[in-house]
């Protein structure tokens, strides 16, 4: 069952360092809490995103198939997101998400981000912003990845 998510997690998760706490209370009113249990499958490459995920318990093991099978290409630990692109775009999944451990993720939905911003467009862009520091990173690493080959 889901849970209302805490004003203290809330404003320790990256995604939401730069609200305060009037904005922290529109955000928590739009996500929620909720447990998983060890081998849960969130997502399977190649659905619809429709969801970003926000580990505060746990962890999340990304796969990606391959012709050898699937292989394992992050593990996610508290503060870490996933599937931050499907916020943005109504692209497919590019990969697949499982608990590896019983886990709490905090859920943002495609719908309810949306209602944020044509309902509070201000914290839309802060928390927009933060997605784009995260996909930056994660792009930046890519990109070493290859030039170290």
């Amino acid at each position: 069952m889901p849970e209302p998510v805490d004003y203290d997690k809330l404003k320790d998760i990256l995604l939401f360092k730069e609200l305060d706490m009037a904005e922290l209370d529109v955000v928590s009113k739009r996500i929620f809490e909720k447990d998983y249990k060890k081998g849960s499958t969130l997502f399977v490459e190649g659905m619809p995103g429709e969801i970003l995920y926000i580990v505060t318990e746990g962890s999340v093991e990304i796969s990606k198939k391959t012709k050898e099978g699937d292989v394992v290409i992050a593990v996610l630990h508290p503060g870490e997101i996933v599937g931050e692109m499907s916020l943005i775009d109504a692209g497919p999944r590019t990969a697949t998400g499982k608990t590896s451990a019983d886990s709490k993720l905090i859920v943002v939905t495609k719908k309810s981000f949306n209602e944020m911003l044509d309902s509070d467009p201000k914290i839309a862009a802060k928390i927009l912003m933060a997605l784009l520091k995260v996909i930056n990173k994660r792009l930046r690493i890519t990109d070493k990845k290859f030039e170290d080959r």
